[in-house]
């Protein structure tokens, strides 16, 4: 990892505000990060002698644009053939992002390809057999979002995912970890991938890998005068 190229979450969404103001949307950053993410599921599991290909896909989101990243993955990895149920911590009205809702809209209209899952309060015994069973997962919980303590559905979900045997791949930085200090609350997923984007943010370098597992830096298309 090349600590010069490290930042912090703020610097991030400075960033991403200069490219918004550019005419690169966030929507449009969220599309490349999503279709990044399925892109890079894929190549790993190629060059494992895998297919994505009928494996049962978990994609766990919350309700910021670090799980509406999460959801475009999910519409990408459904188009390469997966068995993919997205589980939503909260209800569609609490989505905070107009951009994270849009997408959501989308995996609304996809019944015949994707399980959608509403959890309002807490995981029930049948979410966790569903996460347990899973394949691979993908965290898009928090990212760089994260806020103080950890509680329920998001504290019972990193359990759940932590317990699982699946294949891990956190999206931008694996929730529970703390984006500028790289400090991993109690409750923080322990990701065998990482895929962060633009790049490298502080936490992920001084993380070392330790609950990020391999980090993979991604472009999402922020040109470069957005970094002045």
């Amino acid at each position: 990892m090349d600590s010069t190229k490290a930042i912090t979450s703020k610097e991030m969404m400075e960033i991403e505000q200069r490219a918004h103001e550019m005419g690169v949307t966030r929507l449009l950053m969220m599309e490349n990060a999503g279709a990044g993410i399925a892109y890079n599921i894929v190549r790993v599991y190629d060059e494992q002698g895998r297919s994505i290909k009928g494996c049962k896909v978990v994609v766990i989101c919350g309700l910021g644009n670090n799980g509406g990243d999460a959801m475009v993955s999910a519409r990408h990895l459904a188009y390469h053939g997966a068995d993919v149920t997205v589980i939503l911590l909260g209800s569609m009205d609490s989505i905070k992002t107009e951009e994270a809702r849009s997408n959501y809209n989308i995996l609304a209209r996809m019944r015949s390809s994707i399980k959608l899952i509403e959890i309002k309060k807490h995981l029930d015994d049948d979410i966790k057999s569903i996460i347990n069973s899973a394949d691979l997962i993908v965290d898009g919980i928090f990212g760089t979002g994260i806020r103080g303590d950890i509680k329920d559905p998001y504290a019972s979900a990193i359990d759940a995912i932590n317990s699982s045997r699946a294949y891990k791949v956190a999206v931008d930085i694996p929730s529970g970890l703390d984006p500028d200090t790289g400090y991993a609350y109690e409750k923080c997923v322990k990701a065998d991938l990482t895929i962060t984007f633009h790049r490298l943010k502080n936490g992920l370098l001084i993380d070392n890998g330790k609950t990020s597992g391999n980090v993979i830096v991604w472009n999402i298309g922020i040109p470069p005068e957005a970094e002045q």
